[in-house]
């Protein structure tokens, strides 16, 4: 019987020792939260436009920047590089990648827009999508970015 419990005892103690190497192997593979001055870029950059179904043409259009929301307004689970569009860096947690792509955005770029804020971004994607005829993308494209047809923003 003592031989039973000592053998039950070692069983349990095997699986919470599987239960807790999982668990920190895991926690330690999570992908960085995004920083916190870049979401607030992305909220300043989503709070400068209109959401008007008008500004995008394709049928499958949705407004992504709907969704995002601050930490105040979501609780403090939110984080940036769970919102819809947003690519992060695996490793630093840096936003380097904006895919807004149909998004109903309506409104201009300037060159003090927040998106330039972002200085990690290597990937930007605007196409369909309604900026007043703005010529803000001069400034991105001195930065390194790869541009999706932010050209044709006019509609």
């Amino acid at each position: 019987m003592c031989l039973f419990t000592f053998m039950c005892f070692l069983l349990l103690l095997s699986c919470f020792y599987l239960i807790m190497a999982n668990s920190n192997s895991s926690s330690s593979m999570q992908q960085p939260l995004c920083h916190d001055s870049e979401s607030s870029a992305l909220l300043q950059f989503k709070q400068s436009f209109l959401i008007n179904e008008y500004a995008s043409g394709d049928p499958s259009a949705y407004p992504k920047v709907a969704t995002w929301k601050s930490h105040r307004e979501e609780g403090e689970g939110s984080d940036c590089c769970s919102w819809d569009g947003v690519e992060c860096d695996r490793e630093t947690g840096h936003v380097i990648g904006l895919h807004l792509a149909s998004s109903y955005l309506y409104g201009s770029i300037n060159s003090s827009s927040t998106l330039f804020n972002l200085v990690h971004l290597r990937r930007l994607d605007l196409s369909d999508n309604h900026f007043n005829y703005s010529d803000a993308t001069r400034k991105v494209i001195y930065r390194d970015i790869t541009l999706v047809g932010v050209k044709k923003n006019c509609n």
